[in-house]
């Protein structure tokens, strides 16, 4: 037991900051910036919680709370997977507050996802992955009530059950993917990978295939049984004035043209510029270093990687891109295995750095990732 706490003091301790840097930078900026909410149902969210304690339900937050008390009755509302609020409502066993649930088990599954990593990591790994993956400038989302938490818990424990070879179980835990994220749904390629090389029978591979995309089907079942459009999720994405189609597919190169635009025609002064820049950066950062390490990655990961790298840019927008990221947790294993402790070091300052920003811009009601 001694051994135990040992090894898990220093995570402890770095996980423990990082808490308190959101929380701390959350409360200064509540109590002294000025508050510009701009997204819907903010009333919701004032009429029953302090500033301090809805900080983090801006935005994609309040969707779900809302999902919780409503269901999918508000227009846009079909956007939104079922899984996530679908939990909180059962844990909250109509008598808690789904707000405080939700907190509560995001930062647990944040916390057992961390240790599920370190312990498939190697010893050298585990610390550089620790500073990089918590330093990200939207990993403040892993404690928001949002999606991000369920969904990497779920994505680290198939990737582990693929590993060990439980195939039944890993396609049951991407079928609950798929229903907390359309990326989780691409897990099933990385299953049918693993399956063939496993040369399993045709029909086993099929019905695990079948069951880890369960979660997808039934959203979009429930979307035609209840709204007549399977693929409502998508169509109402132009509701949310992203800069997301409602349907069409925009290629990359268009994608990229969209953003140098912007950047050309908006003044170094203004937020979107930064906000756009910083989407840019991320994004061709991630295929870049994708690329480069891509033999260093296991296929079946590599391939959900750029799976997740490349969807929602197909939106024709890379708004929020930056939290996507967050689940691309191949690549964060990758660059903590392959850069010396001190450019570990050196990233993690600077992206620290911004993700002190971002929480306070987050809080004061202004979008970031």
């Amino acid at each position: 037991m001694k051994k135990l706490l040992t090894s898990f003091r220093l995570p402890i301790v770095i996980i423990l900051i990082w808490l308190a840097t959101i929380l701390l930078v959350g409360l200064w900026s509540v109590r002294n910036l000025p508050f510009t909410p701009t997204f819907p149902y903010y009333h919701d969210l004032s009429d029953h919680y302090s500033r301090a304690v809805s900080a983090f339900s801006h935005f994609d937050g309040i969707h779900y709370l809302r999902l919780i008390h409503k269901g999918y009755d508000d227009t846009g509302s079909q956007a939104f997977f079922p899984l996530y609020p679908l939990l909180i409502k059962f844990l909250a066993f109509g008598y808690f507050d789904p707000l405080y649930v939700g907190i509560l088990l995001n930062i647990t599954l944040t916390i057992t996802t961390i240790f599920l990593v370190l312990k498939n990591l190697a010893c050298s790994v585990q610390f550089k992955f620790l500073l990089l993956f918590l330093s990200f400038p939207a990993s403040f989302y892993l404690l928001a009530n949002y999606t991000e938490s369920l969904f990497i818990f779920l994505l680290v424990s198939f990737f582990v059950l693929l590993k060990n070879k439980h195939y039944f179980l890993a396609s049951v835990i991407a079928g609950l993917a798929s229903g907390t994220r359309l990326v989780g749904a691409f897990l099933s390629i990385s299953l049918l990978i693993e399956l063939v090389r496993a040369r399993k029978s045709l029909v086993y591979s099929a019905i695990l295939t079948v069951i880890s995309v369960t979660g997808l089907l039934g959203f979009m079942y429930y979307l035609f049984v209840r709204f007549g459009d399977p693929l409502m999720f998508i169509h109402v994405q132009s509701l949310f004035s992203n800069g997301r189609s409602d349907g069409e597919i925009i290629l990359l190169p268009q994608v990229v043209f969209r953003y140098l635009k912007i950047l050309v025609l908006n003044s170094p002064t203004t937020f979107a510029y930064y906000r756009s820049l910083f989407e840019l950066l991320t994004f061709s950062l991630s295929l870049v270093v994708l690329y480069i390490y891509r033999r260093q990655i296991p296929l079946a990961s590599l391939i959900f990687s750029l799976c997740a790298i490349i969807l929602p840019s197909l939106s024709g927008t890379l708004s929020s891109y930056p939290r996507y990221l967050l689940a691309v947790i191949p690549l964060f294993i990758v660059i903590s295995s392959s850069l010396s402790i001190t450019k570990i070091w050196l990233i993690s300052v600077v992206q620290y750095a911004i993700l002190i920003l971002s929480v306070a811009l987050f809080v004061q009601g202004i979008f970031i990732a």
